[in-house]
């Protein structure tokens, strides 16, 4: 385990970024856990890989983005554009960025979009590792008083939302991950992923055949003279 991946945490404020990264790391989060809006918090965590190796990540929790359309969203077009980049300072230092997103508010997905062709945009030409999370912490909600299901409404607004954006990753090349914050069992797939990406197997020497090349122009007749 040599360097440190850093990895910046994104998306709409109040999807539970947070909430991901402390269960995560700490397994400390029930429905109860009262949480604070983010301005910027580091979580350092060691992830094994799909190879049995370990990769160090520093996890950037960023300040959640406001939506684009509806009540919430924010003030002008420019003001929007401007709260939609991430620091350029993470942007031009990252290797990896996880997109959190909660299917059972759609303008949750719809400001991956915008962010996605940021990150594209000042990624300077080198591989970066993007996971998306479809995290579903409202599963549980019943406005009915009874069961445990969420309203029919809001199943069928999540189910549209997650096709969409299985869709969506398809089309970027993107993993896409359905967790639960309150799960902490959902959440290691996508990090072991993200980690196993993050730390590609080493390519081999080319030392052996370097010395084989050495070896048969020393073995020719030509060579003694």
């Amino acid at each position: 385990m040599g360097k440190t991946s850093r990895v910046v945490v994104c998306g709409m404020a109040g999807v539970g970024k947070t909430a991901v990264l402390e269960q995560l790391i700490y397994g400390n989060i029930t429905p109860s856990t009262e949480l604070y809006p983010t301005i910027e918090d580091i979580y350092v965590a060691s992830v094994e890989t799909e190879r049995g190796t370990r990769e160090k990540m520093r996890l950037y929790d960023t300040a959640g983005l406001p939506p684009l359309s509806g009540p919430n969203a924010g003030g002008s077009t420019q003001q929007q554009q401007q709260q939609q980049q991430l620091a350029k300072q993470l942007l031009g230092l990252t290797e990896g960025y996880v997109l959190v997103y909660d299917p059972a508010r759609p303008e949750s997905f719809e400001c991956l979009l915008p962010l996605k062709r940021d990150i594209d945009k000042n990624r300077d030409k080198k591989e970066v590792a993007v996971v998306v999370l479809a995290n579903r912490m409202r599963t549980t909600a019943n406005t009915s008083g009874s069961g445990n299901s969420a309203p029919a409404p809001a199943n069928l607004t999540a189910s549209a939302t997650l096709q969409k954006a299985n869709n969506w990753t398809l089309r970027e090349h993107m993993k896409h991950f359905e967790v639960n914050a309150m799960e902490r069992a959902s959440l290691l797939e996508p990090f072991v992923y993200l980690a196993t990406k993050l730390s590609p197997p080493p390519n081999k020497s080319t030392f052996p055949q370097l010395s084989m090349v050495r070896k048969s122009i020393s073995n020719r007749p030509d060579a003694a003279s």
